[in-house]
């Protein structure tokens, strides 16, 4: 698997991840807090740090994880903001300042 493919696919874990770990924080925190103290402790942890590795990004790499990561975006959401190569480019530098935070 190329660096990219890697990349993309540990992306779209984080993703899930943290999209799993809101949801579940935000619509089952007193099932949960009931059930099992630690799971929304590792939770709240989940979603911190990754917002907090994205706010440390520069702005275009930051909406790119916020798109990707934080919302689970896929397909051409970046049209709006990027021209396919620049997006490509910008792309690359996210995924790899990100995961190194990380």
């Amino acid at each position: 698997m190329n660096k990219l493919k890697r990349q993309k696919f540990e992306i779209e874990m984080l993703s899930r991840h943290y999209l799993d770990s809101k949801y579940k924080l935000e619509d089952h925190s007193h099932a949960l807090l009931e059930i099992c103290p630690h799971r929304i402790k590792n939770y709240r942890r989940t979603v911190k740090h990754i917002e907090d590795v994205a706010r440390t990004l520069p702005d275009k790499q930051r909406l790119i994880i916020e798109h990707e990561v934080m919302m689970g975006k896929t397909g051409t959401w970046y049209l709006e903001y990027f021209s396919a190569s620049s997006y490509f480019r910008h792309r690359a530098k996210a995924y790899d300042n990100f995961l190194d935070c990380l």
